[in-house]
């Protein structure tokens, strides 16, 4: 009977239906992986869910069985909402109404309990999380930021609609109607595919957006280093870096008037340095100041304030950024008078910060009556990060020039390469870090970092620039500026470099390209994901095997071509297991009789010292290479570079 059944089933809207599952099945499970919230996931799932439920509906035919179906699928829809939205309350509660529901449900068509309590009352039950779902919603619409997020937010009346019209006709025309199953539930289904295909053009779109924003914040980076750099020459004074740096940041943020304060640490204090444009001072004027344009101008150029007084001087002690969209509705902001130019409509002030080390702070200021945006103030931020990198070299480099040093350019360069190198790295639970490197005299050309993206992940980086002196120092700047830039992004290596390719592109000379070495790994997991640009091969020590493994991807240094894409490599990391990044000058050290250190030597030591720190170990292998060399002259930088997965 079961079989006969099951095959009469078949042979009407069962396939229809179980095709429609399957595709949603297949089609949400290759989209899982591109996004973090789990919306794809729980959409999987669902798919899954349906086609065990059709089957089982082929076996046992009845009204019963579709309605306590629908109460749980409906449940769990809410659910995956209010996961990916980031509510707990929202993700047990319409589940446990749905289960409860379709427990009594189950009751009433087996046991005939609940006599009272018509059928469709209860499946009217699992109308209350779906409502909740999209209450939750309208209130999240602000956080949701990323594609699957917010596309349940931006279409939460799809959904509701689509859920009404398919209880709606349940109620109607009966579960078990030839009309519901052969028509409403494919139906029903096949609006998965139109969500499905909304998420596709969602990621489409937000990739695009990506590109466009990281671009243009790269040429903004790049005009500001420009605009520093170009008044770095064989005379010149940090005057004329500040006041171009002032108006470049004004240009890029579009603000009427931009200031540069200094901090000077002996006497506390913090002085106005450099002002661009029509400033309106946000702090009071004094009251026998005369209210002239030019006198108040002149004023504001030589103001000067403790640290921690008033609003800059707030910014500059602490290192904390402000934003004042509406300096008018403020009580912070002074009233110095009713003319325009002395009317403040919109503040940003940003910290300067050089190696944990507040130097000062950049303000900027609106006083068209317009107001600065968000974006403005992530762009604001993001050039007072960098041109704070352009100051200090600024000042590193006069003072190479004041010393008269016959090394002027080399001492700048490896003044520029310090201010650029991770002082110390992020304590990360789960692996441990170590570097060690040693520039050779005039060059200053290597690059190592390690970016915390998230509590659980972390982004290895590794390269090398062509050339040296200054101009690698510059380019090894740009990098490091886009490599921090674009690791907010949730792409993958692969993409990442193909990014700071194309915004290094154009930037520098030809013969000024650059290798780099990406690895992003997930601490909690193990999982890791390595790019390569040309950079040495990744050497991986294997604790199981007590072995060496060589990762290599063939391709060519950033810099070069603009279309360059790069490939990645997935890795799975073990407890125990070390990674070592390391550039040109390790390998290619010489010795007196002329014989390179090479990797076989270098994976050698690698397993000499794999039972120390990542520290230690990083220092004993470049020690070795030192000592391999002995007095030979070495003409490119050292570096080693090692992360180990703790036990």
């Amino acid at each position: 009977m079961v079989q006969a059944g099951f095959v009469a089933a078949a042979s009407g809207p069962l396939l229809v239906k179980l095709f429609l599952a399957l595709i949603l099945l297949a089609v949400f499970l290759s989209l899982r992986g591109r996004e973090t919230e789990g919306v794809m996931s729980g959409y999987a799932i669902l798919a899954g869910f349906l086609v065990l439920r059709d089957l089982l509906y082929a076996v046992l035919p009845g009204e019963a069985v579709y309605q306590a179906s629908d109460l749980v699928f409906f449940g769990l829809l809410c659910s995956v909402h209010a996961r990916a939205l980031g509510s707990r309350l929202g993700l047990w509660l319409p589940l446990a109404f749905s289960l409860v529901a379709a427990f009594l449900l189950s009751l009433k068509a087996a046991l005939g309990l609940a006599p009272g309590l018509p059928a469709e009352v209860l499946v009217v039950i699992a109308l209350v999380p779906i409502f909740f779902a999209f209450a939750l919603a309208g209130r999240s619409r602000q956080s949701a930021d990323s594609p699957g997020p917010l596309l349940l937010v931006r279409g939460r009346y799809y959904h509701l609609g689509g859920a009404l019209f398919y209880l709606a006709l349940g109620a109607l025309l009966g579960r078990s109607s030839f009309a519901f199953q052969a028509f409403v539930v494919p139906l029903f289904y096949a609006l998965g595919l139109v969500f499905a295909f909304r998420f596709v053009d969602e990621l489409h779109e937000e990739l695009v957006g990506a590109v466009a924003y990281y671009e243009e914040s790269i040429d903004n980076l790049y005009d500001l280093l420009l605009a520093s750099g170009s008044a770095v020459k064989a005379e010149f004074s940090i005057q004329e870096v500040l006041d171009r740096m002032a108006a470049a940041m004004a240009e890029k943020v579009g603000a009427d008037g931009a200031a540069i304060l200094l901090a000077d640490e002996f006497d506390e204090a913090v002085a106005v340095r450099a002002v661009s444009g029509r400033f309106a001072p946000p702090w009071r004027l004094p009251e026998s100041l005369p209210r002239s344009e030019e006198r108040v101008a002149d004023y504001v150029r030589h103001a000067r304030f403790r640290l921690g007084e008033g609003l800059l001087g707030e910014v500059a002690q602490g290192g904390k950024q402000l934003y004042i969209p509406d300096a008018a509705a403020d009580p912070r902001i002074a009233r110095n008078g009713e003319e325009d130019w002395l009317r403040l409509s919109s503040l940003i002030a940003a910290p300067l910060v050089v190696r944990d080390r507040v130097i000062g702070a950049v303000a900027l200021a609106k006083s068209s009556g317009e107001a600065f945006g968000e974006r403005d103030f992530d762009r604001a931020k993001l050039l007072a990060n960098f041109g704070s990198i352009a100051i200090a070299n600024s000042f590193s480099f006069l003072e190479a020039a004041e010393r008269g040093d016959i090394d002027r350019e080399a001492a700048i360069a490896e003044g520029i390469q310090k201010t650029i190198l991770p002082r110390k790295f992020p304590e990360i639970s789960g692996i441990a870090l170590g570097a060690s490197t040693s520039p050779a005299r005039g060059v200053c050309s290597d690059y190592y970092d390690a970016i915390q993206t998230r509590p659980e992940r972390v982004l290895l980086a590794a390269g090398d620039v062509a050339g040296k002196g200054v101009a690698a120092g510059i380019v090894m700047a740009m990098i490091r500026a886009m490599l921090h830039l674009v690791t907010n992004s949730a792409k993958d290596t692969a993409t990442l470099l193909a990014w700071i390719n194309r915004g290094l592109c154009g930037k520098v000379e030809t013969d000024q390209f650059a290798t780099l070495a990406l690895i992003s790994v997930d601490t909690r997991s193990g999982e890791a994901e390595f790019a390569n640009a040309a950079h040495q091969p990744l050497l991986i020590y294997r604790r199981d095997a007590d072995a060496i493994e060589t990762v290599d991807i063939k391709s060519i240094p950033i810099g070069v071509e603009r279309g360059t894409t790069y490939a990645a490599k997935r890795l799975r990391l073990r407890a125990g297991d070390a990674l070592v990044l390391y550039s040109d000058g390790i390998v290619e050290a010489m010795n007196e009789q002329g014989r390179q250190f090479g990797r076989k030597n270098l994976g050698n030591a690698i397993l000499r010292y794999k039972d120390l720190p990542a520290r230690d170990m990083a220092e004993a292998i470049r020690g070795e290479v030192l000592e391999f060399a002995g007095r030979s002259r070495q003409h490119d930088d050292q570096t080693v570079f090692v992360m180990k997965v703790k036990l």
